[in-house]
């Protein structure tokens, strides 16, 4: 199920990555809903609608079938990942956050994957944003969500778009994921789902900016950054592992209560992946403004 590929994403909650990724600014939309409709004489096949499948329904759009190329297209080394954060909050434990943008051969974002898991009892899983001259032409939301406390079913979610308004929202549910196939999709209103919490991690803005928080010492050595927040602990936080001292890291561990909470720029490398334990290794480090 989806739950288990996230949760074994995620399997080093505190070893996290940071990307800036500016060619991803201006690609923020707001959430709305809207009436349901259905495909115009336009873009539809002359087949008659009672004649065809939710399946079909919903292939009958030209930006469905993009959707579908994107994906055939993606090219997994390349791609850019963000820093997996990490927030605590009162309600529901652990929230879990990351990004990765996949990357097409002029180096524009096609896809847009966020991995997320909402805390305990809430839906995890992954949205994946498609993307044509950095507008959204497609969307898709594959979930866990919980039943009951220890039962889980699986949903998919999908949205086409058409001039950047969505036309035509389905959805499907199952027990298990390898039953999703026999479910039939129904269609609900239309949705309009946002880039703004991406592109905000993407280019490390506003709750995803960095700052110096604390260290964290054991077999390797790793800064843990998060949001500017002294008054809370229900703040965003992600960690990068240092693997090499430095003037920089050397003066930070001489007075760590003296840079809390300064803002920080840094560059890294993912190290792992590929059923091991996968690690944000810093590369570069230097005070933001200063």
């Amino acid at each position: 199920m989806i739950m288990n590929h996230i949760k074994q994403a995620i399997n080093m909650k505190n070893i996290q990555l940071l990307l800036c990724a500016s060619i991803f600014s201006g690609i923020i939309f707001s959430c709305e809903q809207k009436e349901k409709t259905i495909p115009s004489e336009s873009e539809k096949k002359t087949l008659p609608q009672d004649s065809l499948s939710q399946a079909d329904l919903f292939m009958q759009y030209e930006n469905a079938k993009k959707m579908k190329e994107i994906d055939q297209r993606i090219n997994p080394k390349n791609r850019v990942e963000s820093l997996r954060w990490e927030k605590q909050t009162k309600d529901h434990g652990s929230e879990f956050i990351e990004v990765v943008a996949y990357l097409n051969e002029d180096g524009m974002p096609m896809k847009i994957t966020e991995f997320f898991i909402g805390g305990n009892f809430r839906p995890q899983g992954e949205r994946h944003f498609y993307l044509e001259n950095n507008k959204i032409i497609g969307f898709q939301e594959n979930a866990d969500f919980w039943v009951d406390s220890l039962l889980t079913n699986y949903s998919e979610k999908r949205t086409v778009y058409n001039d950047n308004k969505p036309v035509l929202t389905q959805f499907r549910t199952a027990y298990q994921y390898n039953e999703i196939q026999d479910s039939t999709w129904k269609i609900i209103p239309e949705e309009h789902h946002s880039l703004k919490t991406v592109n905000k991690i993407l280019t490390g803005s506003d709750e995803f900016q960095t700052h110096f928080i604390s260290v964290i010492k054991g077999e390797h050595l790793f800064l843990l950054l998060g949001e500017n927040k002294p008054q809370t602990k229900e703040r965003y936080t992600t960690a990068v592992r240092v693997d090499k001292m430095t003037p920089f890291i050397g003066e930070l561990l001489s007075d760590l209560d003296k840079y809390k909470f300064y803002p920080v720029e840094i560059n890294f490398e993912v190290i792992g992946g590929d059923n091991q334990p996968e690690f944000r290794v810093l590369t570069d480090i230097q005070w933001k403004n200063k």
